[in-house]
């Protein structure tokens, strides 16, 4: 830690006392910029700064204070002025930081940030005479002075003038004061040192899409003020991610930024004036930070600093929205200026009558590839599991809900544990209840709620969790518990969710601290084999509120009694489930709010229990029944004696009969009513004025009277299966408040003409409507519209609903109906497609229909896009937005291209019959593709920049195959018999590649730079292939069954540097004429760089060579330990011959082992791809020689690699030898001007040959 002037510790990331080295030449700069701007700059920014005073300093050498300071800091300051040369001790210390700056490791690297005042940098690099003559000098006046000097030291500092004056720097000329220039100083330093920097876990997993979506949120290029909110429960990340975009946004605000830690503990143990202060220190001076009295002085001292600054200001754990107000005050922010905040109750964020509105961000659980890879960081120390800890891995991070605070702590306790019994001892625990370390955390939000607030908790994670809130809300706002503000603040403080379906969520972990709550005290019960115990007990349970006795599907009906239920006299909520009720009920249910209760579903309609006529329910809100059976009589008492129901359920209920009657006292909400085949529905409906939501279903007698429009209060009307029903009153054009309409699977014929009268109507489902020929004119509010009917004469005008979100139509009856037949009379080219640009999701099942002007690229919300049946010939620029797109039945398509969408699965059916290219590229979240069933037409295929792309699945069946998630393969079949041309590149998730069956049609194969990829299998399945091109696959080690592509005619692998031995030479079915290049590629014999391409004859023989010298080498070394008599008599008797022959032999290895080093060094020229440098040099090679022109010219070549192998060799001979064939000797200077013109047209001819290669390799 460096203690700053203002006795604020500063972070410091290696420990210096001194964090800056400030050296200047003091009559130049003292009284003026180095210290009454710079320095102070610096010191204000809590930058610890040694600042020299050169002029008085005594002695002739570095050292003491002076010696220290440079070797602690971290980054030197030196400021070139006009005389700066003329000093020796400023000369001695730049030598210093030059030699502290070459010898500095990567973890003690010095910086050296020059400063160009009244000099340019030429006058420091001694391009001009300013700084020799001042050398000069100097070295005359240590002459003078009999100083103690040396040419030497001369030499020392005119290197490190010309070093540092080298060095990118700030030139004051470029700015418009010495203000400006300090400023953008201390923006350098802060940003080189770090010093605001917020210490960060190693352990980030999954930020990566969420840092850039605060950072969309910020846009800190585009001005103006922004607040952004980011909530989530207790242990999401959000402070972890406050860090890091505080970290990154730092270097942009310099000194004027701020992160306040922990606001609420910080505000209740020290104050808030503390925080006030710690911000004005940030962002100010200590001075103005010190004179703060109290919060009000605190405010107005914000006020008046940050209103005139751009700052960047981080609040985080905040639960009060005065602690906003009081931290960043309520006036005017200056332009560019962002306050990021973080909290788990997002109601702090809306401030009245405040300027500047909060933008949020709800903070999410970890998905499973991210949570399995944090618990396997604290589990295992990897970012995943071993394989046979795997599935354990996966069943207990399915107990945390993506709970980042949960994973660790789990995976920490697990830490090198061994024993697999403990791991699943552990399951079980997570099982059946919350690890510790987390219920402390989750509590805090829970004893801040009011009981009100506690109860509809504690109601949602014992029983609601995953249902409907609307019947809920009853009951609870009957209980006086104000359901509408606790649901408020429980969302708020992110311990629900009401999810876009109306219904709760709440997370595992929250849940779990509820049902312990509720288990503790006894309030709620809802574990089955407990409630037995407690109805066994003769004793009173008081504390219990509510009842939940769900059995599974199968187990028996048990009997209750009333005895047993009268021992519950607290009772507001009693689900019953598979019971039978026996006995007196008068007066023990008298405080029920909500009753659910079902019989046995297995027992035939003849034998069901009748509906008990003693229930006491006058005070029930919520009635359910399913499985007991009903009488007219029994419904009408019911509704005579519950005044208060609002939600009534029955369903299956054979022996309700007649015609149900309603009286004006009726309160009811929500009437459902579901298989009660003979009920009908008379005029009195009228009566359900506050009825808002109405539904039968599989009610087959049911007729809908015209007294259905007098329900002005109705929302939701569905009448499914109701066969009877063959058309709609015209008065339901009347229901002005309706919303949502469902009529699937009716036999209606028609709509009422005045149906866009519904103005208020936002879905309309004719899902199976099938006798409907066409629609009337519909109403403009629509946003769901769906329609699929067989008997469809006239595909419906939909232009005048600009508002649809969603949209299906269709002929057919679904989309793999095989009749091929339509009753459209009227064929379009469905003009008002380009109207509809709110569409998210689309559907269009209509045969033979034209949309070859549909511009599909124009639909820019467009999430999901299904088309089938289609005349349409090319489908390319798909909507910017689409995740989903299906294809089926288009039998005219004939390209699809899919470019730089969002989309994550992509299905193309056998039905596309035309289609012959699949190009798919920069699809970053594309993550699978399948071709299902047998295409014919295919003849390409192109995966180009697909970063999530996982998985091709190839199936020969129509119905989608299951795929394991986690296997990322590229799996190619037969069902694509016809394809020529497979690339892949830039996929790097894909990890494998099989060619599954035969594909004799397959004639070239590209893979570049898929980075994960380890196998490619198959081969044998590909006879006809031509080319195989492989490069920068830097984890691929097994290419199957290379050798026995009999009809391979390109092998061009470059910079696979995992790649085993693939090659079997001796046995290889390869044909002779086969160019081969090889480079870089682990242990695969390089063909060499200079020579770009061999045949596979002569290739074979350098294998066959290397296999030979390897075997020779081995017998050699077993020799040389025994001896050989053998040997050493030939040897005696033949020493002259044997030393030429292996003269030569050891002369043609040195040739070899030159043309490999010599390769070698060309190679280390050039970077890793991955190091994001260019291989043109490389990649050029397989340009020059992509397609053969024909076999001939590949025999030629043959022949020609003979010869030069010949030549090559006869070369080698006349090298040990002396000079080689067509060399002079002597200064010929007509040799040399014909070499050199040889050379100027070798060179020009090489420049040609590589920008043409780097053309053809940018088309592949």
């Amino acid at each position: 830690m460096a203690i700053s002037e203002t006795g604020t510790s500063t972070s410091n990331p290696l420990g210096e006392e001194y964090q800056v080295f400030l050296s200047f030449r003091g009559p130049d700069t003292r009284h003026g910029f180095a210290d009454d701007v710079l320095y102070r700059d610096l010191s204000e920014a809590r930058i610890h700064v040694f600042i020299d005073h050169e002029e008085i300093r005594p002695g002739e050498r570095i050292g003491g204070e002076l010696l220290r300071a440079i070797n602690d800091s971290k980054l030197y300051i030196p400021i070139f002025s006009p005389t700066y040369a003329s000093s020796y001790w400023c000369l001695c210390e730049l030598a210093m930081m030059v030699e502290k700056y070459d010898s500095g490791k990567d973890e003690n690297k010095k910086v050296i940030l020059p400063i160009f005042y009244n000099v340019k940098p030429d006058d420091v690099k001694l391009r001009t005479l300013l700084y020799e003559n001042e050398i000069q000098k100097l070295e005359q006046r240590m002459k003078d002075k009999k100083k103690n000097f040396s040419y030497e030291d001369a030499n020392t500092w005119r290197q490190a003038l010309k070093t540092v004056g080298g060095i990118s720097g700030l030139d004051l000329k470029n700015f418009t004061s010495d203000g400006a220039l300090s400023e953008s100083v201390v923006k350098e330093v802060v940003n080189r040192l770090q010093t605001r920097q917020r210490e960060v876990t190693k352990d980030l997993v999954g930020m990566k899409d969420r840092i850039v979506d605060i950072n969309k949120l910020l846009d800190v290029d585009s001005g103006g003020v922004r607040l952004i909110g980011i909530y989530g429960m207790g242990g999401m990340g959000k402070t972890t991610l406050a860090r890091i975009i505080y970290n990154q946004l730092c270097p942009r605000y310099g000194k004027y930024c701020s992160f306040l830690d922990d606001v609420t503990e910080m505000a209740k143990t020290k104050g808030l004036v503390e925080l006030q202060k710690q911000l004005l220190s940030d962002i100010a001076n200590s001075r103005v930070a010190h004179d703060i009295a109290n919060v009000d002085e605190g405010i107005k001292a914000i006020e008046g600093t940050i209103c005139n600054k751009k700052v960047l200001v981080v609040l985080d754990d905040v639960n009060d929205s005065n602690q906003i107000q009081k931290l960043i005050g309520r006036n005017s922010l200056y332009l560019g200026t962002r306050i990021l905040v973080t909290t788990r109750d997002s109601r702090v964020l809306d401030i009245i009558r405040f300027k500047y509105p909060f933008k949020l961000y709800e903070l999410e659980g970890l998905g499973d590839e991210h949570a399995l890879q944090l618990f396997s960081k604290h589990a295992f120390d990897d970012n995943s599991p071993p394989d046979d800890y795997n599935a354990l891995s996966i069943d207990i991070i399915n107990t945390a809900s993506g709970l980042p605070l949960a994973l660790q702590a789990i995976g920490a306790s697990l830490y090198d544990q061994k024993d697999k019994e403990i791991w699943e001892e552990k399951l079980e625990e997570l099982r059946s209840k919350l690890f510790e370390d987390v219920l402390g955390k989750l509590k805090i939000a829970y004893d801040a709620l009011k009981s009100t607030e506690q109860n509809i908790f504690l109601d949602i994670a014992c029983f609601f969790i995953n249902e409907e809130k609307t019947e809920p809300v009853f009951m609870w706002r009957d209980c006086g518990f104000s359901p509408k503000s606790a649901i408020d603040v429980l969302t708020k403080k992110c311990m629900i969710k009401v999810l876009d379906n109306n219904k709760f969520w709440m997370h595992d972990q929250f849940r779990d601290l509820g049902r312990e709550i509720a288990e503790k005290g006894h309030t709620r019960l809802w574990d089955t084999t407990e409630i037995i115990d407690k109805l066994r007990s003769t004793k009173e349970k008081h504390s219990v509120q509510a009842l939940c006795f769900r059995r599974q599907m199968f187990d028996p009906c048990i009997t209750v009694t009333a005895k047993q239920i009268k021992q519950f006299p607290r009772l507001r909520f009693l689900w019953l489930a598979n019971v039978y009720l026996q006995g007196d009920f008068a007066g023990c249910l008298s405080k029920l709010k909500w009753f659910h209760l079902a019989g046995d579903m297995h027992s035939h309609e003849d034998y069901r229990l009748s509906m008990p006529t003693n229930l006491d329910l006058q005070n029930v809100v919520v009635l359910h029944t399913s499985y007991y059976e009903w009488t007219k009589d029994a419904v009408k008492s019911l509704l005579k004696e519950a005044r208060k129901l609002k939600v009534l359920v029955i369903y299956d209920s054979y022996r309700l009969r007649g015609t149900i009657t309603f009286s004006e006292h009726v309160v009811l909400v929500k009437l459902d009513i579901f298989s009660c085949p003979s009920l009908k529905i008379g005029p009195s409906i009228r009566e359900l004025k506050k009825l808002t939501y109405l539904e039968f279903e599989d009610c087959d007698a049911l007729e809908i009277p015209k007294q259905i429009g007098k329900l002005d209060c109705l929302q939701h009307l569905s009448l499914m299966k109701c066969k009877s029903l063959k058309e709609l009153p015209n008065s339901v054009s009347k229901l002005k408040s309706l919303t949502n309409m469902v009529l699937s699977h009716l036999s209606i014929t028609r709509l009422p003409g005045t149906m866009s009268e519904l103005t208020t109507l936002h879905t309309l489902d004719l899902s199976d409507c099938n006798e409907i020929e066409e629609l009337p004119e519909l109403p403009r509010s629509l946003t769901t519209l769906r329609l699929t009917s067989h008997s469809l004469r006239i595909v419906p005008d939909v232009s005048n609903l600009t508002n649809l979100v969603e949209l299906l139509l269709s002929d057919r009856h679904d989309s793999y109906d095989r009749s091929g037949h339509s009753n459209i009379i009227q064929p379009c080219d469905l003009p008002w497609s380009g109207r509809l640009s709110n569409l998210r999701k689309q559907e269009l099942c209509l045969l033979n229909v034209r949309a070859t002007s549909v511009e599909w690229g124009s639909f820019s919300l467009l999430e999901e896009l299904r088309l089938s049946g289609l005349d349409l010939q090319t489908l390319k620029q798909l909507p910017s937005n689409l995740r989903v797109l299906k294809l089926h039945k288009l039998p005219n398509l004939e390209e699809l291209i899919v470019e730089s969408e969002p989309v994550a699965r992509i299905s193309i059916t056998s039905s596309l019959n035309k289609l012959r290219d699949v190009e798919v590229s920069c699809c970053d979240k594309l993550v699978e593709v399948q071709f299902l069933g047998i295409l014919k037409s295919i003849e390409s295929i192109s995966f180009q920049e697909c970063k999530s792309f996982e998985r091709l699945v190839c199936h020969p069946l129509q119905a989608p195959e299951s795929t394991d998630d986690r296997k990322k393969v590229f799996c190619v079949s037969s069902s694509l018999e016809m394809l020529q041309k497979l690339e892949l590149s830039l996929c790097p998730k894909i990890q494998e590649i099989q060619f599954v069956s035969t594909l004799e049609a397959l004639k070239e194969i590209l893979v570049f730079c898929c980075i994960s990829l380890n196998r490619l299998g198959g081969l044998p399945n590909l006879k006809n292939l031509n080319i195989l091109n492989i490069q920068q696959c830097k984890n691929l080690q097994v290419v199957e069954d290379i050798g026995k592509l009999e009809r391979l005619q390109i092998l061009f692998i470059l910079k696979c540097r995992s790649m085993e031995r693939i090659i079997e030479a001796s046995s290889s079915k390869i044909p002779m004429e086969c160019q081969i290049y090889i480079l870089n590629s682990g242990q695969l014999l390089d063909t060499g760089s200079r020579t770009p391409r061999i045949t596979w004859k002569r290739y074979r023989k350098m294998i066959l060579k290397e296999q030979t010298k390897a075997s020779d080498s081995a017998i050699e070394t077993i020799f040389s330990k025994r001896g050989d008599p053998l040997l050493e008599q030939q040897d005696d008797g033949d020493d002259d011959d044997d030393n030429e022959d292996y003269s030569q032999e050891d002369d043609d290895d040195e040739h070899d082992e030159d043309a490999r080093s010599d390769e070698d060094d060309e190679d280390d020229e050039h970077e890793d791809y991955e190091n994001g440098d260019s291989e043109d040099d490389e990649v050029d090679s397989v340009s020059s020689f992509h397609r053969p022109s024909s076999d001939s010219s590949m025999d030629n070549n043959d022949e020609d690699d003979d010869n030069d192998e010949d030549k090559n060799e006869h070369e080698v001979l006349q090298s040990s030898r002396g000079l080689l064939p067509g060399c002079s000797v002597g200064n010929n200077d007509e040799n040399n001007e014909v070499n050199e013109e040889e050379e100027e047209r070798d060179d020009a001819e090489a420049e040609e040959e590589q920008r043409l290669c780097q053309w053809q390799g940018r088309q592949w």
